[in-house]
């Protein structure tokens, strides 16, 4: 085989591990955006520094997972949806919002990350 074809082979083959190689999707979402409605949909019960309002898990009787914890962050975005748009535990479904701002509040939750 000539050097010409031996490096063929090579690139192709590298071309073939680049594409195998996953890397991490950024957010759908627009997380400046997502800010803005986090302020207004989620703070109440998240805190505007996601740890979570003291007052409100008490008066719930639950516990709120602090949203830059690794709980929260290792969800897949699909997860987090779910749990926007469905609810979980005493967390209700939360209302008024389009897929596009959910993905703009998933993003800001991301830059939440410790």
């Amino acid at each position: 085989m000539s050097i010409k074809g031996v490096t063929g082979v090579v690139a192709t083959a590298g071309l073939v591990v680049a594409a195998s190689v996953s890397l991490p999707a950024r957010p759908a979402g627009d997380a400046a955006a997502g800010k803005d409605t986090y302020m207004k949909k989620c703070k109440t019960c998240h805190a505007e520094d996601g740890h979570g309002n003291d007052g409100m898990a008490k008066l719930l009787k639950t516990t709120i997972p602090p949203l830059d914890g690794s709980e929260v962050q290792k969800m897949s975005d699909a997860d987090i949806k779910k749990i926007i748009v469905e609810g979980k535990g005493k967390m209700k479904p939360v209302q008024g919002l389009s897929d596009a701002e959910i993905d703009n509040v998933i993003a800001y939750v991301r830059t939440m990350k410790k």
